[in-house]
């Protein structure tokens, strides 16, 4: 009984080690666990898209002076010619960045002025409501002044040219000025519109409008 309990139990090994054999297939062994990934190092990370482009800048550290090259007109990033007769005068008013005084013959009361004004674009109102004030400073009987205006560009820049003529009324005057005209001349350079105004007896300023003609023709950017 003995022996036949051990035959029984040797076989059962045997038959366990033949399993194991070739013609059986190997165990899995478990996989290893999977690493999370990694997060990007900032070396690594996308670039930011470049900001906008650098707006156009400009300032009023050059303006002509009384002490200026009398030949040039110097604003706000722009360069014009002008007559050296024309004087430099500190600007009367707000608004009005550069002026200068234009000798209409022995008599004071004939002079004109050239009015320079800067404003950032955007600022100093529409041009077309610009045009607007104007007329209603000059007067024919009792109806305002008719606007002869036109449209152009010098060196690139949208200009404006607008003509008034008629009795003018200045902002603080007691009583109108008879027999004024205005050529003025409204450049859109980038980042500012720049406003020049040729005003007094018309005498005076038809005897200036080819030196206020040539002073447009001639603005430059850069000083």
């Amino acid at each position: 009984m003995r022996y036949a309990i051990r035959f029984t139990a040797a076989a059962v090994v045997l038959a366990s080690l033949l399993a194991c054999g070739d013609g059986a297939p190997a165990p899995k062994l478990p996989s290893p666990p999977v690493a999370p990934p990694r997060a990007p190092s900032l070396s690594a990370q996308t670039p930011a898209a470049p900001s906008a482009a650098t707006p156009v800048t400009w300032n009023n550290d050059n303006n002509s002076t009384a002490t200026s090259d009398a030949s040039l007109l110097q604003v706000a990033g722009l360069t014009a010619p002008k007559p050296v007769a024309w004087t430099w005068v500190k600007p009367s008013m707000q608004f009005r960045t550069l002026q200068y005084t234009i000798a209409g013959g022995a008599d004071s009361t004939s002079a004109a002025d050239l009015i320079v004004s800067v404003f950032n674009a955007g600022d100093g109102g529409p041009i077309d409501a610009n045009i607007e004030r104007w007329r209603g400073q000059f007067r024919n009987g009792e109806a305002m002044a008719d606007a002869k205006t036109s449209k152009g560009e010098v060196q690139g820049m949208p200009l404006t040219r607008v003509e008034l003529e008629g009795d003018y009324m200045s902002m603080g005057s007691p009583a109108p000025k008879v027999g004024f005209m205005q050529l003025a001349a409204i450049v859109e350079a980038p980042g500012r519109n720049v406003f020049f105004r040729l005003t007094g007896p018309k005498a005076t300023v038809e005897a200036s409008r080819a030196a206020f003609e040539a002073l447009v023709a001639g603005i430059r950017e850069g000083q």
